[in-house]
């Protein structure tokens, strides 16, 4: 295959930059001329392959003309941590300089010069980007704080880069091939519409919503909270380094299910159920509550109310994502994490017991699915244990997707329609309700 550099990424990036329009407002953050983007975007691969004290080097880096970096739409100015001195840009520098700037809530600050002129990019600070954004784009925050409003490196793995203009992705370099990505990762679920829709159906019951929201608008607020919570779960899987296997099935075809269950959970008790109730029951009381201080003549006498109920639901998703890392750390058992659409926890360590003989055809979709394209076959033996027990368990039991994570982090995902098990590797699974995470 042909494979990719830093080089075709610079290409790609500045293709793009100018045509991805976050806020019709505003017009694009500045970007570096062609010769230091190929140099950062150089620098920054050949960094990620380096390792500081025994450590793998992870690490984000902002990209502007100055020291001000505002927030994407907004003119908050993100807090930075200026050197008194700036260095070269450099792998040596950002090898010294990443330790000290976590990804999950920092970015290294690098200065470029303007595309004609000739002084080299340079490391002037640490951005205090806030660890919302990256809490966010892996499911553990619906709403989210806005990107910086720039150039954004985030480098995940050893030669593995994604580039945001703000807070949307134009593109990513990962294992030497160009990655273009959906705006909206809940586009890669829609085939599985129907076993999220059995899980609001059972949830309803325990959900009450607002009385003056448009129903279409609840409705899509709770599909999407749904999807962001079971790939919160999913996300945290990936994090955990350990690889797994989440089966998620619709409430009612949980008997069409071949496992063996070494823990089983006990049906009264649904702790991320229950939170996910107490989160969304907090929205919908915050949206009628905006509703009414908007409505009424005089608003001064809501705010209290409005503010605590603005806090409670703060709490009461704090509470969901901390559900669901606790779900999550279930997958680090051997075995599948079995997971009901209404978000109950039917048990984990579960065993796939299916007859290993028996073949099973499977088609691979890249980019958006579409019903009825002519997706190509792929051999279920050139995949690992957990791809193949996935794939075969998808293609006999009824309403069951499966999301299957190896230990590198890329996350695979299994389901059917239209009578064939499809599969899709490399899965976005970051927050739905975020453009271009």
């Amino acid at each position: 295959m042909d494979y990719a550099f830093p080089a075709d990424l610079a290409r790609q990036v500045i293709d793009r930059w100018n045509t991805f329009v976050s806020r019709h407002d505003s017009p694009a953050p500045p970007l570096p001329g062609p010769r230091h983007l190929q140099h950062i975007l150089e620098t920054a691969f050949f960094a990620s392959l380096e390792r500081e004290e025994g450590r793998d080097l992870r690490f984000v880096l902002c990209c502007t003309p100055g020291l001000e970096v505002k927030r994407d739409g907004f003119d908050e100015v993100v807090p930075v941590v200026p050197f008194q001195s700036s260095r070269p840009l450099s792998v040596d520098a950002i090898r010294s300089l990443a330790p000290a700037a976590s990804p999950s809530n920092a970015a290294i600050l690098i200065q470029c010069p303007g595309a004609d002129e000739i002084e080299p990019c340079r490391i002037t600070g640490i951005l205090n980007v806030g660890s919302n954004l990256a809490r966010a784009r892996s499911g553990r925050s619906f709403y989210h704080r806005p990107a910086p409003y720039a150039l954004v490196i985030d480098v995940r793995d050893a030669g593995e880069m994604h580039i945001y203009r703000g807070g949307i992705k134009l593109a990513s370099l990962r294992a030497g091939r160009l990655h273009d990505q959906l705006a909206f990762s809940g586009l890669e679920f829609l085939p599985i519409s129907d076993i999220l829709a059995r899980g609001t159906s059972a949830l309803s019951t325990r959900i009450s919503g607002p009385a003056h929201e448009a129903g279409r608008d609840t409705s899509d607020f709770e599909w999407t909270a749904l999807l962001n919570t079971i790939l919160c779960v999913v996300n945290g899987m990936k994090e955990h380094a350990h690889g797994g296997t989440v089966l998620l099935v619709a409430p009612g075809a949980e008997s069409t299910l071949p496992v063996r269950m070494k823990f089983n959970v006990d049906e009264r008790v649904s702790v991320l159920a229950d939170r996910f109730a107490g989160f969304v029951n907090s929205r919908h009381e915050l949206a009628e509550a905006r509703w009414l201080r908007k409505a009424a003549a005089v608003a001064a006498d809501r705010q209290a109310a409005l503010s605590y109920l603005q806090s409670a639901t703060f709490v009461a998703e704090e509470d969901l994502a901390d559900a669901a890392d606790l779900v999550a750390r279930l997958s680090s058992v051997d075995g599948a994490l079995v997971l009901r659409s209404d978000l109950r926890v039917l048990g984990f360590g579960a065993e796939i017991v299916l007859d290993a003989a028996r073949p099973v055809t499977a088609y691979e979709v890249q980019g958006q699915p579409r019903r009825s394209s002519a997706w190509p076959a792929v051999d279920s033996e050139s995949f690992g244990m957990r791809h193949r027990s996935a794939l075969r368990l998808v293609a006999v039991a009824d309403g069951t997707a499966a999301f299957v994570a190896s230990q590198d982090g890329t996350v695979s995902f299994f389901w059917k329609q239209d009578g064939r098990v499809l599969l899709k590797r490399n899965v976005n699974t970051a927050n739905p309700n975020m453009i271009g995470a």
